[in-house]
């Protein structure tokens, strides 16, 4: 990315990237949730996968994160390359609507609660997912998802990483970089699209830290049975 812009469409983009993004034959992207005011963990997610990124996609309570760790990045003419072009995010519970970012100029940024675009020719839907009432399971997610037509669901609010396929649609949550529970670890997702496959590639990634104190990304297997916290 060379400079930070909130488009028509809410999501933080160079001119025409999310066009692009669409017609690709190939993409990759990032998806993070629930940070809950770990904006360190947000760069150095960024700083390890962001090169050959071609989006990041954050679903929620952590925008204030998402915001400082974008104008971290702007800083720094080496760092700002590392931004995917295009970043979709959405807003949580824990949340507010607009938010201000301070980096050589003043930005108002609006946070939507859900969003739709479209990534080497699969349409995605993004939300918190707290109005779908993930915590009994994705039944509303996956009606609304086909009534949107999507191929793919982001969500968060559970703080529980899960991967499931229902009815030709893939619903990821990435689980939470900062705050997970059921004993779960600190986790995100990176997923690979082609145009002419149907099959999405998900991988997941546990944050730990070495014997050295610094960060690690572990490859790590989500649940794929459906997720309900109120049992």
């Amino acid at each position: 990315m060379t400079s930070i812009k909130q488009q028509d469409d809410l999501s933080i983009s160079e001119d025409g990237a999310v066009q692009k993004l669409a017609e690709k034959d190939s993409a990759r992207l990032i998806v993070v949730s629930d940070s809950h005011g770990s904006t360190n963990i947000i760069i150095s997610i960024i700083k390890r996968f962001g090169y050959n990124a071609d989006a990041l996609c954050f679903c929620g309570d952590g925008i204030r994160d998402l915001l400082d760790s974008i104008k971290n990045y702007s800083a720094d003419s080496w760092l700002m390359k590392l931004l995917p072009n295009v970043i979709m995010f959405v807003r949580g519970n824990n949340d507010n609507s607009h938010y201000n970012m301070i980096t050589d100029k003043h930005i108002e940024i609006k946070v939507p609660v859900e969003q739709i675009f479209t990534a080497a020719g699969k349409r995605i839907y993004i939300t918190h997912g707290h109005s779908h009432d993930v915590y009994y399971g994705t039944k509303q997610l996956v009606t609304t998802a086909t009534e949107k037509n999507a191929n793919l669901v982001f969500y968060g609010h559970t703080h529980i990483s899960n991967l499931q396929h229902k009815h030709g649609i893939t619903i990821l949550n990435p689980g939470s970089c900062s705050l997970p529970r059921s004993g779960l670890p600190l986790t995100f997702a990176v997923v690979d699209l082609k145009k002419d496959s149907d099959k999405a590639e998900c991988s997941y990634y546990e944050i730990g830290w070495n014997q050295n104190g610094d960060l690690e990304f572990i490859p790590y297997n989500p649940s794929t049975k459906e997720i309900n916290l109120l049992w």
